[in-house]
């Protein structure tokens, strides 16, 4: 989520009150709804009026209708020139520019705009999805997720509420989208670390004290890493390029049979639950 928010933030100084004049793409499959051709017909010409997101979610209010990106994996949005844009990559003259990083360089779907800036979709694993939607189809569509975390009224009463009934590890039932949205693998560690939670601890063997300590845990590290502009340890980069900066930060994600940052001296573990992987302390964590 952190990752979203930070791409909202950026694109909304770049392109809100411009208009598309070309879509262009060489992966129909980019485009889930309609199909490519109307959707390349029916956006070229549209205002960018405001965006927005909701759980992992980028929504870009058009002067009519929304365009829905879920980035998945890999997917990402840049802004810059459009004479830098060749075709699916980047033709920058400056080796040391962000956009001539890698991860980059893959651009399925670009939206021209009428300032001579180009909004493009680099996505690397070809999973990231947009869709051209009505008001009614969006409310349909993200009507299953949860409260945002960062919300004023995601308090300790509305978590708890949003755990009750659920069975299963805490790892694994925070990665569910319905209970609270925007949460995923990397901060799902964090957060339990930062609370001193296991990630196998079951949710209905949690004391209130610690469901308040996973809550209290669940705003900072989220809030943080916003603050960061999000984590780069595989493919995100923001709206410019650039990467991340909680990755510098991060205490368990990634850090496999490294020392604790603690100063516990334990050493971070990886286990597998339910076919995500899962890092934590055994010495801080219980």
């Amino acid at each position: 989520m952190p990752e979203v928010e930070t791409i909202k933030r950026d694109l909304k100084k770049e392109v809100v009150g411009r208009r598309i004049t070309a879509v262009e793409g060489d992966w129909p499959k980019t485009v889930s709804e309609p199909e490519f051709a109307i959707f390349q017909k029916e956006v070229t010409g549209r205002k960018i009026k405001a965006l927005k997101r909701r759980a992992k979610n980028l929504i870009i209010s058009l002067d009519k209708e929304y365009l829905l990106v879920h980035f998945k994996m890999t997917g990402h949005m840049l802004v810059a020139d459009a004479g830098e844009l060749h075709k699916d990559h980047w033709a920058v003259k400056e080796a040391s520019s962000p956009l001539a990083d890698r991860v980059n360089q893959f651009i399925h779907l670009a939206f021209y705009l009428d300032n001579g800036k180009v909004m493009a979709l680099s996505d690397l694993r070809k999973f990231a999805r947009v869709s051209l939607v009505s008001k009614e189809r969006l409310d349909t569509l993200l009507a299953h997720l949860g409260p945002e975390p960062l919300e004023d009224d995601f308090d300790l009463e509305l978590f708890k509420k949003q755990l009750s009934g659920k069975k299963g590890y805490i790892k694994q039932i925070l990665l569910q989208q319905e209970v609270v949205a925007g949460i995923g693998n990397i901060y799902a560690d964090e957060i339990l670390f930062d609370a001193k939670i296991l990630p196998l601890r079951k949710v209905t063997d949690l004391s209130n004290i610690e469901l308040k300590k996973i809550y209290k845990s669940i705003v900072k590290i989220l809030s943080k890493a916003v603050d960061l502009r999000g984590t780069s340890t595989s493919d995100f980069r923001d709206a410019a390029g650039e990467k991340g900066k909680y990755t510098d930060i991060r205490k368990v994600y990634r850090r496999t049979g490294e020392p604790c940052l603690a100063g516990c001296g334990g050493v971070v573990q990886r286990v597998k639950i339910s076919g995500r992987s899962a890092h934590y302390c055994p010495n801080c964590q219980k």
